[in-house]
């Protein structure tokens, strides 16, 4: 049994359980995924990627494995150079950059003209 079979076990039995079972299972994959405990790092995205409520849990708790505390965005983005095998390349930093600077400017972008 492979780690996605044990994992479609686990959330199926979780989620028959009610809400809090469903954080805490998600609480549960998040460690395992952030420790790669029976998955690979591939199998990290196809995880968090999908798009339905359990996986937004689990997203939210990964996300409180990592201590961005006190950090500047460039300080943030500069967690490759200490943690390499985080992110494939510097390509990847890059492009990570650069979506997030798009995505300010979608948000704090736009100017409202009152008349």
């Amino acid at each position: 049994m492979g780690s996605t079979d044990i994992l479609e076990k686990e959330t199926t039995e979780s989620l028959s359980n009610g809400t809090n079972s469903n954080v805490e299972a998600a609480k549960r994959l998040a460690k395992r995924l952030y420790h790669l405990d029976r998955f690979k790092r591939s199998d990290v995205a196809k995880h968090l990627g999908k798009n339905n409520e359990f996986s937004k849990l689990v997203a939210e708790e990964y996300l409180k494995f990592f201590d961005f505390t006190g950090m500047t965005l460039d300080q943030s983005l500069r967690y490759f150079s200490c943690n390499p095998d985080t992110i494939t390349s510097k390509d990847g930093v890059h492009c990570l950059t650069c979506a997030m600077m798009l995505l300010n400017t979608d948000l704090h972008g736009h100017v409202s003209v009152c008349l």
